[in-house]
């Protein structure tokens, strides 16, 4: 494993039931000091976020029942509370799914269950492709292909058939912005980090299929309004996301069928970022899941349907 076992602070107990509200930090294998939130008590449930999403987002959602489980809510590297974490190896993630196996060993927790929306649950794949599930007792997948990149066999990939126009943009900005990297944000030129904001707003926009939210999706197009969310004090994070996307190998279809504990899919029949047609594979590779349709729902599930989240996350907790 290389570097010294993580540590939490604060430390917790090893009791499976306890109470722990409020938020900690614990030191990855590289020294990088990550955020996490821990709250309720009961089974531990670890929810991995999605893109631009810190992890906060998730505590309306879980705290209605905390007092049935306890929730662990790791800010991924880069994003909410770690956004001051820059990444210690090429592959976004697999330096993710480290993370996520450093904090399961800081808190000793066994027989979790995890879950996670969109970049999150790439991130749950990636974990299991690189330890397995030994210490996972179920999965909650949401909305996520098990290939991100179009090919030969596959076209039903991150954002679809737009995939390949908009990963011709996002090369076009990367190429804008890598002469500033190591720079502070505001001393990119103001046309540039346009871009960056405008290219980040076009892909927030296929998060959401609800009217209102799309709506609010647009005001990431307004860079006073998209730093009170993606904070830029280590801006090429967000560089880092979109050049691993379309560089690295994630394609879980080999893997997928190794999974032997309980899986639940929930798959946004309208989601525009992954086409439902090509979520649903999963059924196929892992027989044994549940696959869950949210009618009139796109990406981002638990926000665009909070009712049909809540009653999952219910099953899944009593599961």
């Amino acid at each position: 494993m290389g570097a010294a076992l993580p540590t939490c602070q604060p430390p917790s107990n090893n009791h499976r039931y306890h109470y722990i509200a409020g938020m900690a930090y614990f030191t990855a294998r590289d020294g990088a000091r990550l955020h996490y939130h821990d709250i309720g008590r009961g089974d531990p449930i670890m929810l991995l976020h999605g893109f631009a999403m810190p992890a906060f987002l998730w505590l309306p959602l879980v705290l209605p029942l905390a007092h049935r489980a306890r929730f662990i809510l790791p800010d991924l590297r880069g994003f909410g509370g770690s956004h001051h974490a820059g990444l210690s190896q090429p592959r976004l993630l697999n330096q993710h799914a480290d993370d996520v196996a450093d904090l399961l060993r800081a808190l000793d927790l066994r027989d979790v269950r995890l879950g996670g929306l969109s970049m999150g649950a790439c991130t749950g794949l990636q974990y299991h492709r690189r330890y397995g599930f030994e210490r996972v007792r179920s999965y909650l997948h949401m909305d996520q292909a098990p290939c991100t990149l179009n090919g030969a066999d596959w076209q039903m990939g991150l954002l679809g058939a737009q995939q390949a126009q908009k990963l011709s943009q996002w090369k076009t900005l990367l190429r804008a912005l890598e002469p500033y990297r190591g720079q502070p944000f505001d001393r990119v030129p103001k046309v540039a980090r346009q871009k960056m904001w405008a290219t980040l707003n076009d892909f927030l926009h296929f998060a959401f299929h609800n009217k209102g939210w799309r709506a609010v999706s647009y005001l990431a197009r307004f860079e006073r309004m998209i730093r009170l969310a993606a904070p830029v004090s280590n801006w090429t994070i967000y560089l880092d996301v979109m050049r691993s996307y379309f560089e690295d190998d994630y394609d879980w279809r080999p893997t997928l069928p190794q999974i032997d504990i309980p899986v639940t899919v929930m798959i946004g029949n309208d989601s525009a970022m992954y086409p439902a047609e090509g979520q649903r594979m999963i059924g196929a590779l892992v027989p044994h899941a549940r696959v869950v349709n949210v009618a009139n729902c796109g990406h981002v599930i638990p926000f665009e349907a909070p009712r049909v989240f809540e009653r999952e996350l219910r099953r899944f907790i009593a599961a």
